[in-house]
């Protein structure tokens, strides 16, 4: 029987509709940069309140994944690294295209997408976004979203 060594990292997922699809929202967001994810445990749970109705599920959960098979996003090489643990972009490596993740649900902006659901054009740069533009899932604004 073989060992499993396992990195652990904490996120949220939100929905409008429960629990069990704020789980997956979580899980399934994570997967564009964690790959290689092996198992849950939600630790939290909790929802938004508007106009004396639930209005969000919120669930914080540990995410277990195999760090050994983890493989580097942008080279495609075997070595082991994890998007969270590479380090920032700095310099010439910075793109102002890139991927802005919320710290709160998980939700991922891509510039490539936008958020046409609120009225923001495909090809938007997160940096351009409207200083009153707050995440869709979870309806927290701008400073609380990481470049990835």
């Amino acid at each position: 029987m073989s060992a499993h060594i396992y990195k652990i990292v904490e996120l949220a997922g939100s929905s409008k509709t429960g629990i069990d699809d704020a789980v997956k929202n979580a899980v399934e967001g994570a997967q564009s940069y964690l790959s290689n994810a092996r198992w849950f445990e939600v630790s939290q749970i909790r929802g938004q309140i508007e106009n004396g109705k639930v209005a969000y599920w919120q669930v914080v959960l540990k995410l277990g994944y195999n760090s050994e098979e983890e493989r580097n996003p942008v080279s495609g090489s075997g070595k082991a690294v994890s998007a969270q643990h590479a380090g920032p972009k700095t310099g010439s490596e910075k793109n102002v295209m890139s991927k802005y993740r919320c710290k709160v649900c998980g939700y991922i902006y891509d510039p490539e997408k936008g958020d046409p659901d609120n009225g923001i054009k495909p090809g938007t740069a997160f940096k351009d976004l409207p200083s009153d533009w707050t995440c869709p899932e979870c309806g927290v604004n701008k400073e609380q979203f990481e470049m990835i």
